[in-house]
């Protein structure tokens, strides 16, 4: 897949794209990336936690540490790949694709694409989804 860069200058672009990136998942990626996909999605760093499982004690001790784990990392990962997707499908208008992001999808449950991807099996529902309305394909 090709992946737009979301944000001019944003660091989630080569993250997506770059060699390496398995090696920096089961590293644990910086806790600052969490901060920068926040920012993408124009969502709090609160907000971002809870959708990749992280409660605030846990977000607390991770921002101290510096780093998230594989598992978090991973699944940070994921959501990001649905904010480039997101941005990628609304033409890379970044205000659209925020947008499309947080608000509310009859298609999804009457839930944002941002709540759905804090599991995987929704994570995969919200990609068919913008595969759908990318293709033009209504359901």
């Amino acid at each position: 897949m090709h992946y737009s860069k979301p944000v001019t200058g944003s660091t989630l672009y080569p993250l997506l794209v770059r060699e390496g990136a398995v090696a920096a998942v089961r590293r644990g990626l910086p806790f600052s990336t969490l901060d920068q996909v926040a920012d993408t999605v124009g969502v709090g760093r609160l907000a971002l936690g809870k959708v990749i499982g992280l409660s605030t004690t846990t977000l607390a001790r991770r921002r101290k540490a510096g780093a998230l784990t594989s598992e978090e990392s991973d699944r940070l990962l994921s959501v990001a790949r649905l904010v480039a997707m997101a941005h990628e499908m609304m033409g890379d208008d970044a205000p659209a694709a925020r947008r499309w992001l947080r608000d509310r999808h009859e298609l999804l449950e009457g839930e944002s694409p941002l709540t759905r991807a804090s599991t995987e099996a929704g994570g995969r529902e919200v990609e068919q989804l913008i595969g759908r309305l990318r293709d033009g394909v209504f359901s």
